[in-house]
């Protein structure tokens, strides 16, 4: 294995490692929330056994949270096979329209922790490109963490997929200008090695206050 080979492999594992201990504490938050629920039930049918009446409504806000949470973890679960899944193929025709919704539904969590969820604009007509999909995801995640980082409080993250001419474009847009990186700080070496894997390009626009991931 050369070392390129090698840096990339070690880049998508850490990857996919992000990701997924990410959604493994989404998965305990929904088991914590159930595990409450069925405590506050079994105190109910204590409660009951020593003559105290059920009361309805109790026992109904605590099926209902458990239904949400089994609603929460079935959506959590379904993302992270999609994410699994992403890494099927070396490359494949895609939508990017479809990618660039999934990451930050996949990583929720993780933008929260940051700020506030990014407004995303996609035009009507597909925007088809031919790539490696689990490598796209590691670009838009690694543009998207850099826009929120640069993103200051009241701000919302702006990503926009569209077509150019010769591929296709992901504008990451509501930064705040004092916070945008400069060409030495961003793309870090890694996520310049996973540009070079599929002939993309990520660029600061200084003048825009954007983030530009290209794909051919």
């Amino acid at each position: 294995m050369t070392d390129e080979r090698q840096a990339l492999a070690m880049e998508g594992v850490r990857f996919f490692g992000e990701i997924s201990a990410s959604i493994s504490h989404e998965i305990k938050n929904v088991l914590a929330i159930v595990n409450e629920n069925a405590g506050l039930l079994q105190d109910l049918v204590r409660m009951n056994a020593k003559g105290i009446p059920l009361t309805p409504e109790r026992l109904n806000r605590a099926a209902e949270s458990i239904s949400r949470q089994v609603a929460r973890g079935d959506r959590i679960v379904k993302d992270m096979n999609r994410f699994a899944h992403s890494a099927d193929l070396p490359r494949e025709e895609l939508d990017l329209r479809d990618v660039v919704a999934f990451i930050p539904q996949l990583t929720a969590r993780l933008i929260v922790m940051q700020g506030h969820l990014p407004r995303i604009e996609v035009p009507t007509v597909p925007v088809p490109v031919s790539t490696n999909r689990f490598f796209l995801e590691h670009l838009v995640w690694a543009c998207l963490h850099q826009a929120l980082k640069a993103c200051t409080a009241d701000q919302t993250v702006c990503v926009v997929a569209e077509p150019v001419d010769r591929g296709a474009r992901i504008r990451f847009g509501g930064i705040d200008p004092k916070a945008l990186p400069g060409s030495e700080d961003f793309p870090s070496p890694q996520a310049r090695l996973v540009a070079g894997l599929l002939g993309a390009r990520i660029t600061v626009q200084q003048d825009e206050n954007e983030i530009h991931l290209l794909l051919p």
